[in-house]
């Protein structure tokens, strides 16, 4: 018989993955209190939190938000990281602290989306271009053309402006 903290610990971690854009499911045994505290500091500094919970409530949850593709995954301690905004962000903070600590922290797989990764996919989605990032590149290709546009009338305007200059100038000097 379910209970209500388990009931409500399932519809938490449904809610969070709708909410995803990126789950990572880590084996985190090996890492101490102050280590783990460290690594979830440089997630949520990123957008991103760390939860950790059992690996029935979440088969449960993926189940209620249509993420059944990670039960796979959810074998042995199992440690979920999800990404809300800044996915490659938190990607290169896990990947990063994982280098640095030389830990041997386990990455199971997860999801981008609704893609599955693999563990050899994070260095890759770590290096990925950020939201902002491609956001930039966006706008600067939509802005480029209409820049070009207002360079070609102002130079246009210009070579107006040098000609009247020129005109009324050569006119003042048959005039003299």
């Amino acid at each position: 018989m379910p209970t209500l903290a388990k009931e409500q610990t399932v519809a938490e971690l449904a809610e969070r993955m709708n909410r995803m854009q990126m789950l990572l499911i880590t084996d985190c045994r090996g890492l101490t209190v102050a280590e783990m505290t460290q690594l979830r500091s440089a997630v949520r500094a990123k957008g991103g939190e760390i939860v950790v919970a059992k690996n029935t409530l979440t088969r449960l949850a993926a189940r209620e938000s249509g993420n059944t593709q990670i039960e796979e995954f959810l074998k042995g301690p199992s440690t979920l990281t999800f990404s809300y905004d800044d996915v490659p962000g938190v990607a290169k903070a896990i990947d990063d602290y994982f280098k640095a600590t030389k830990k041997d922290v386990k990455v199971k797989g997860g999801l981008v989306g609704s893609s599955v990764i693999t563990p050899g996919d994070l260095e890759r989605v770590s290096k990925m271009a950020s939201r902002q990032d491609s956001l930039a590149k966006v706008l600067g290709g939509v802005n480029a053309p209409a820049s070009r546009i207002v360079g070609a009338i102002n130079s246009v305007m210009r070579n107006i402006a040098y000609v009247l200059k020129a005109h009324s100038e050569q006119a003042s000097t048959t005039e003299a």
